[in-house]
């Protein structure tokens, strides 16, 4: 083989190997990322909780005519274990139409049934429970501090009204609970003890 040719062939071969890995990071053909670790504490005793949900919502965004529109793309939850830990695996997707459309996330989500589900839902969960705290910061950033391994504190609520709104509702409307069979257990849970009907 001519040295010229052999040359071109490696060039080549160096390209096929590198973009794909430049386009992951920023998700155009492949969407790459993770894992996302953490310990989830009580914000009184600062002891581990074990058995809260935390759960990394992905969506897919798609450029319209009228402005972009989402969708539910994927999930994936995980209890935390006796001391607290979690970690949520490296996550990754195919999206074969990347001028069109991109993928968005994780977002996060974190409950047990009598604690403050983070990061609530209708209400200020930052001003109301946590003004100080240092995870009230965009999604994105989020992300990254969730990569690096956060400590995400719940409070345990006193009363039956802060219970009823720190039950999740509106992120998961969208999500079949097939999907999510550990978070909705826990919502059924706090639901039947605070005498409301089974989450459908």
């Amino acid at each position: 083989m001519p040295k010229n040719i052999f040359k071109a062939v490696v060039v080549i071969i160096g390209f096929a190997f590198a973009i794909p890995s430049a386009l992951a990071s920023t998700g155009y053909f492949y969407y790459s990322d993770g894992p996302w670790k953490g310990t989830i504490i009580d914000t009184e005793t600062k002891q581990p909780i074990e058995g809260a949900v935390v759960v990394a919502i992905w969506r897919k965004e798609y450029g319209g005519p009228v402005g972009p529109y989402t969708y539910f793309l994927d999930a994936v939850e995980v209890l935390t274990d006796r001391d607290g830990t979690f970690i949520i695996p490296k996550f990754w997707k195919l999206n074969l139409v990347p001028i069109l459309s991109w993928i968005e996330g994780p977002g996060f989500e974190i409950f047990k049934p009598g604690y403050t589900a983070f990061p609530g839902r209708g209400l200020d969960y930052f001003g109301k429970y946590f003004p100080q705290s240092p995870l009230k910061v965009d999604v994105d950033t989020l992300g990254e501090m969730f990569k690096k391994g956060v400590v995400v504190e719940l409070m345990k609520l006193k009363t039956r009204k802060e219970r009823l709104d720190n039950i999740p509702g509106s992120p998961f409307a969208d999500v079949r609970s097939e999907k999510l069979p550990l978070l909705f257990k826990l919502i059924n849970e706090e639901g039947k003890s605070l005498g409301l009907g089974e989450v459908r």
